[in-house]
């Protein structure tokens, strides 16, 4: 999903694309779970839960490596869980993984808890921060009970959701009864979910997008959701081919996907596996994703469809749906151009940062973007857009988003120079396909083609960030130094002789 997307992964910005905190008022309003009146709408989740464990209680509802759990067997562990959960603390810090996580979120939940997951890439400095400033309970195993609580949600619980922002420090946003059903219910109807669907979990849990996509979903739908700790992990090795031989075996119709996972998974299908063709939709976001790249991807048999959002608006604003060929907002959104500004509204935005003022009415983004018959294109954050003595305007997420396509390059980051050149870092763990590397960013238009390449080593202090994005201040300083590793770009008709050669 393109720039700002809360859609995705480590390596997915929640915001994962950057927290922006607005003109607020500091107050400790959001510090308490706020009271629920009227109807809750959580309650088909749970209802559906129910449903599920009394007309298909042998189904299959998650598989997590050898584990696998029934619709019947994860009611009762959600009932025994959630019980345990009514008696501890109210607010719940969730540091657990696969389906541990799966029954906890919806325990805690059950129970009217905030719940808090806990990012496993977050340092210990920020999961600290998390804690503290929540007032959370880390929970990193399942409570114990003797007892049972009945699926019947009495309302009461929200979650905060924290990412890492673009200066390291975590913010919380709160989210409610009402912003998660509408996102579930939106995002259900976007994919045309169905019971027959077999979702592929491959990013992290305690990310929003994958709780909604990977839990609430396909709960409500009744569909079996497979969780795959290759996908995860390849975010970490550099390798999709144990992604890709899995997601054969598994044969999934459905997953979302960051974007590095994209191009580990066409960098394997390009080295001989197989897409599955049981899939019949992949939604990727978090980042830019180069145009060749999703063009490669469909070629080799993944149908990628792009999504873009934020934490703020509950993760997904617009979506490509099953079918479709360009972004459209979801069911229920307001979304609306502003002065160049992406700016949303609807039932799915934000109660508000924790411990500052309640959050009413649209929310400004801070990306730019045009709408367009209702069409949406994210142009990148208004706050890292690039002037050039020429008056021409850059979004470096585009550019970087050309180099991102290569396996061999985890981050990059585009800065102009004080004479007016462009430079593009890249932290790369291997030796990239310079040859195709030329020809993407050849194809740029001329303003917004780099004249040097930089190459960096990917453990440079702070040249990525934990969220997985490149610190474009680090970049500068490296390609500065005196001892940088400096790399000509070649002109389009160079490079695109190469590639003919």
């Amino acid at each position: 999903m393109p720039a700002g997307c809360g859609l995705l992964g480590p390596l997915l910005r929640h915001r994962p694309l950057g927290l922006r905190a607005g003109r607020t008022v500091r107050t400790a309003a959001l510090h308490a779970p706020p009271p629920q009146q009227g109807s809750r709408p959580m309650t088909p989740i749970f209802d559906a839960l129910a449903r599920h464990a009394r007309q298909r209680p042998g189904a299959t509802a998650f598989r997590d490596g050898e584990r696998h759990i029934t619709w019947a067997g994860l009611a009762q562990a959600v009932g025994r869980a959630a019980a345990g959960f009514a008696d501890g603390p109210r607010t719940v810090g969730l540091r657990l993984a696969g389906l541990d996580y799966v029954i906890a979120d919806l325990a805690a939940t059950l129970a009217g808890c905030r719940v808090v997951p806990v990012p496993g890439f977050f340092s210990a400095g920020q999961v600290g921060h998390l804690l503290a400033d929540s007032g959370a309970v880390l929970i990193d195993r399942l409570p114990r009970s003797d007892a049972s609580m009945p699926l019947a949600y009495a309302g009461g619980a929200d979650r905060v959701i924290y990412t890492s922002g673009t200066t390291g420090r975590p913010k919380g946003v709160v989210l409610g009864d009402r912003q998660l059903t509408a996102q579930t219910g939106a995002l259900a109807a976007a994919i045309a979910a169905d019971p027959r669907d077999r979702y592929l979990s491959v990013l992290p849990l305690s990310q929003l997008l994958e709780q909604i996509c990977g839990i609430f979903v396909p709960v409500l739908t009744g569909a079996e959701t497979v969780i795959l700790a290759e996908g995860t992990a390849c975010l970490f090795t550099g390798d999709g081919t144990a992604l890709a031989r899995a997601a054969a075996a598994c044969r999934p119709t459905v997953t979302v996907l960051a974007p590095r996972q994209l191009t580990l998974w066409v960098a394997a299908l390009r080295q001989g596996a197989q897409a599955p063709d049981s899939l019949r939709y992949i939604a990727v976001g978090g980042a830019p994703v180069s145009p060749a790249l999703l063009a490669e991807a469909r070629a080799l048999g993944l149908p990628v469809a792009e999504g873009y959002g934020l934490s703020e608006a509950s993760s997904v604003v617009a979506m490509t749906p099953a079918g479709g060929t360009a972004m459209q907002p979801l069911e229920g959104v307001d979304l609306r151009i502003e002065d160049g500004e992406i700016v949303v509204d609807g039932p799915a935005v934000m109660s508000g940062y924790l411990g500052h003022a309640p959050h009413r009415g649209p929310w400004r983004t801070g990306d730019l973007g045009r709408l367009e018959g209702g069409r949406l294109t994210v142009l990148g954050r208004r706050d890292a857009m690039i002037l050039r003595a020429s008056g021409r305007n850059i979004a470096p997420e585009w550019v970087e988003a050309a180099a991102l396509a290569d396996p061999a390059i985890p981050a990059a980051a585009l800065i102009l120079t004080g004479d007016d050149r462009l430079m593009l870092v890249l932290a790369a763990t291997g030796s990239p396909d310079m040859a195709a590397l030329t020809a993407r960013l050849a194809a740029l238009p001329d303003y917004a083609r780099p004249d040097t390449l930089v190459f960096a080593d990917p453990r440079e202090a702070g040249l990525i960030r934990a969220s997985g994005t490149a610190d474009r201040q680090v970049a500068a300083r490296i390609a500065r130094c005196p001892a940088a590793l400096l790399v000509p770009l070649p002109g389009p008709a160079a490079a695109n002789a190469g590639v003919a050669a």
